[in-house]
């Protein structure tokens, strides 16, 4: 006789059960805020009867009034933490990891927000937000915001290298931790952890600011901030072995309601593999681990005791054989899937074209624009400043005066053109050019949306899937600080070998030399083509060294032609390294 399917509890059910818990968690949270305090305050009064006399920390007279006083403070304390936890807990998180919602205009955000309403009518919840991280590391979460609503929440790196069946077995484990209330359980006591750790944090850059403070002898610490700190430490402590033992059996527990949900376990063993294989680190604390689909230690979680009570997952081993077993399969059939995956995902990149392939007659054509548009911008270069000195300094276009790191409207200037001098904001051009500015408007419309080194009218693009501004005579590309992210964690472009030669030989110059000023001098100065103000000339990272065009004023970066294709072949080149190294054995 088959067993009866149980159907999923109704939203009304789970509203409901996350009361009772968050009722347990007040009561709990009550006590452990009633023991800590009363340790320490009768810790310091019992040291008082020795130092003043005729007192009695036990006298009737004393101890009932101060009971009274230390459950009114625990209760004031523990509603603080619980609605501070309920109201701003998922904010700092999200915050802490930097997710914001997806572009319904990309089309893999809109995979991801499709996939979210299957869900919804899959497992009956009406409402279930989509939030992404813009990082290339592999990795996802389950909270409940602030107002109550569930939200799942994925980085680019997963939604680079997921499929669409792979990324439905995220979403269908993500909403098991919600349906079997993990997700609002530890999002709650992962919310007062954060508590304590900001409050650690604060402490810890007030003594560093007070440091200098400790070498005079009339002054000093507090003698209560050590035991603030110290409450703080025990209290973090505890929460975190608390979640730790909440943790234990839920991943294996949602891994088999995702497999209810998403009827496919091999999908769902294939994307934990990638996680666990590439970076999986997120956010700056380690109080979030509980909620992620793998967590950054995933490889150093053994099968042994130790690991079993003292990890929030369980090892990667474990997981994936219990999944594979649920299709008859093996843990070799996992690994092999992801190999060919990758293989196939490789054969069908499209290729890119680069400018070497391109006929005789492009390369004229583009040093004549060039030529074109400096002879055009010189004509406007007619800007002098006078220096400290008396000696004049020029000649500036208006969009490079005005982002002079020096200039104010009472700078002392000359127009060549106009053949006069005086205070900047007596002339009307950049009067004009501060007011646009204020408003958000290109400097000198002319310019705007125009290439600003061939003068070319730029296109709408996409490369990636993310919507970019291209010069179809240069080939520079104009691309969003927020969409980089977005870009190296997807694969859809194929690189020529002298593309690939050219990226390694430029990491290898970067590793032989230091970081050299000079090689961004060798840039000359250029506009953004949307305020009209001079980029400033920076190295694109810490790691990867690339001088390129950047404006602040608008978060872009112009990238001159195979700049964003080395940086793309670079990243790429990282993260194949992560895949290298296989820890299964």
């Amino acid at each position: 006789m088959s067993q009866r399917k149980v159907p999923p509890p109704a939203f009304w059910e789970i509203q409901r059960k996350q009361k009772v818990i968050s009722a347990l968690l007040f009561i709990v949270l009550f006590i452990f805020y009633f023991l800590s305090t009363g340790v320490i305050s009768a810790a310091i009064l019992f040291s008082a009867d020795l130092f003043i006399p005729g007192f009695s920390f036990l006298a009737a007279s004393f101890f009932k009034p101060y009971v009274v006083i230390l459950i009114s403070v625990s209760f004031i304390l523990t509603l603080i933490n619980f609605i501070s936890a309920r109201k701003k807990g998922s904010l700092y998180i999200l915050k802490n990891l930097r997710a914001c919602t997806p572009d319904p205009e990309d089309r893999y955000h809109l995979t991801f927000l499709n996939i979210l309403e299957e869900m919804k009518i899959s497992s009956g919840i009406p409402v279930i937000r989509g939030y992404i991280i813009p990082t290339v590391n592999l990795n996802s979460l389950s909270l409940i915001d602030r107002d109550g609503k569930p939200a799942i929440v994925i980085t680019e790196g997963l939604l680079g290298e997921a499929s669409r069946d792979e990324l439905q077995a995220v979403v269908a484990h993500e909403t098991a931790h919600i349906l079997s209330d993990d997700t609002f359980l530890l999002t709650l006591v992962c919310s007062i952890a954060s508590f304590y750790e900001k409050l650690i944090d604060s402490l810890e850059k007030e003594r560093d600011l007070s440091e200098d403070m400790l070498k005079r002898p009339d002054k000093g610490t507090s003698p209560v901030q050590p035991l603030v700190y110290l409450a703080g430490i025990f209290s973090c402590a505890i929460l975190k072995l608390f979640i730790t033992f909440l943790s234990q059996k839920r991943e294996m527990l949602a891994d088999a309601t995702a497999v209810e949900l998403g009827r496919d376990p091999m999908a769902l063993a294939r994307i934990i593999y990638k996680a666990h294989l590439a970076n999986s680190f997120l956010g700056e604390s380690n109080l979030f681990t509980p909620l992620f689909l793998v967590p950054p230690d995933s490889r150093e979680i053994k099968e042994t005791i130790w690991d079993k009570l003292f990890n929030t997952h369980p090892p990667l081993t474990i997981r994936l054989k219990n999944l594979a077993a649920m299709a008859h399969r093996e843990l070799k059939d996992v690994i092999d899937g992801v190999r060919k995956q990758e293989e196939n995902r490789e054969k069908l990149r499209l290729k890119y074209t680069p400018v070497d392939d391109l006929p005789t007659e492009y390369g004229e054509k583009l040093k004549k624009l060039q030529l074109q548009a400096r002879v055009a911008l010189e004509k406007d270069r007619v800007w002098f400043v006078r220096e400290s000195g008396g000696a004049w300094n020029g000649p500036y276009l208006l969009g490079e005066l005005i982002t002079l790191p020096f200039f104010t409207p009472a700078l002392r200037v000359k127009n060549l053109k106009e053949n006069l001098e005086g205070p900047a904001r007596s002339f009307p051009q950049v009067r004009f050019a501060l007011y646009r500015q204020l408003k958000k408007q290109p400097i000198d419309p002319n310019l705007k949306n125009r290439c600003p080194f061939c003068l070319t009218d730029l296109d709408e693009s996409f490369y990636e899937g993310v919507k970019i501004k291209k010069c179809s005579g240069c080939r520079g590309k104009l691309v969003s600080f927020n969409h980089l992210e977005k870009i190296f964690a997807r694969k859809e472009l194929s690189f020529s070998e002298r593309l690939r030669q050219k990226a390694l030989n430029y990491k290898e110059a970067l590793l032989k030399t230091d970081l050299k000023i000079p090689v961004v001098k060798e840039k000359p100065p250029a506009l953004c083509p949307e305020c009209g103000l001079q980029f400033t000339l920076r190295p694109f990272n810490y790691f990867y060294l690339m001088p390129v065009y950047k404006c602040y004023n608008c978060q872009l970066i112009w990238f001159e032609d195979e700049e964003l294709e080395i940086l793309q072949l670079l990243v790429e080149e990282k993260i194949r390294s992560w895949y290298r190294q296989n820890p299964i054995e």
